[in-house]
């Protein structure tokens, strides 16, 4: 964790990571993620949110997919090519 001297809370070589403790989670939150685990099938749950109207995205995973994740992307040569539902590249 950080101190009052670092903008981040944590000290990670690729991610810079702020944390946020809340007492609870929004309802609307976890019952993305659930519905997001209940449907994934062995790939790794995943929640996009965005704000009506604005093209900013943010997305949720769980912290250990995330640090698989990173990890296996720096083991890959190549980058990953992120493909959406409709075919396009995103």
């Amino acid at each position: 964790m950080s101190d009052r001297r670092t903008p981040l809370d944590v000290a990670h070589p690729y991610l810079g990571i702020e944390c946020k403790y809340r007492r609870k989670l929004s309802k609307f939150i976890k019952e993305a993620m659930q519905q997001a685990i209940e449907g994934s099938d062995n790939k790794i749950p995943t929640v996009v949110m965005g704000e009506y109207r604005s093209s900013e995205m943010l997305a949720i995973v769980r912290l250990p997919d995330l640090m698989d994740l990173v990890a296996a992307a720096y083991r890959e040569p190549d980058p990953l090519i992120v493909v959406g539902t409709d075919g396009e590249n995103l």
